[in-house]
């Protein structure tokens, strides 16, 4: 049984419409940023728990012998729906595992490279050192990112947006001939990048240092009333 009756990636689709739309993607990832962080991990808990129902669904029915793809839309709509909304309430939590996954990640390059050969002790077949050097930072980047999480989502928004901004021009560079030379290409590439990553990164934060101001402002009036 397969319910699925095409292949999304045999999709031809025009350049001159994608590639405008990929641009303007990024340029709203990039100045909007943390507005986007929610519906990205919306559509993220959708896609994934969408796929993985479908995968089960069909793999139950052709178990069962009966054939029938109507259950198996159904259930991957809400099984998929539910994953999104589950998605966003585990925001803060899956913020915590990430900035977990990160300091752990940077304390494991510190063991390897300087302190795996200070031996303090085997606990739970590894050395202690090792626990020490990954739970301690891993704790520390959970916290940082669970209250640190508006500046979280500046910092990956100006660095993931220009991405998208930059894949168009190099395709209208390729398209276009304009310039010839690779390192000419790639420096053009970087500035671009760090322009709008540097000026993305600097209106967000403006604009949430201006909420912050206002929300102070408004607060102080409030209670001189």
């Amino acid at each position: 049984m397969d319910c699925l009756k095409f292949n999304i990636f045999d999709v031809n689709v025009n350049e001159n419409y994608l590639m405008p739309l990929l641009g303007l993607c990024g340029l709203a990832i990039t100045y909007l940023g943390n507005k986007f962080i929610k519906p990205t991990l919306f559509l993220g808990g959708t896609i994934l728990s969408s796929t993985s129902s479908y995968k089960l669904t069909e793999f139950i029915l052709k178990e069962a012998n009966y054939n029938n793809c109507k259950i198996v839309y159904v259930a991957t709509g809400l099984m998929g729906i539910s994953g999104g909304f589950i998605a966003l309430k585990l925001y803060k939590l899956m913020n915590f595992i990430l900035g977990f996954l990160a300091g752990g990640s940077l304390g494991y390059l510190v063991y390897i490279s300087l302190l795996n050969k200070i031996c303090l002790g085997i606990y739970f077949i590894y050395d202690n050192m090792f626990w020490l050097c990954t739970l301690i930072p891993g704790l520390l980047g959970g916290i940082i990112t669970h209250y640190k999480e508006k500046e979280l989502s500046i910092i990956l928004t100006s660095l993931i947006g220009p991405i998208l901004i930059v894949i168009p021009v190099k395709v209208l560079i390729d398209k276009k001939n304009l310039i010839s030379g690779n390192f000419t290409e790639i420096l053009i590439y970087i500035l671009i990048y760090t322009f709008f990553s540097f000026t993305g990164f600097l209106l967000q934060r403006k604009r949430i240092n201006d909420r912050s101001i206002q929300y102070k402002s408004s607060s102080s009036y409030q209670l001189s009333i």
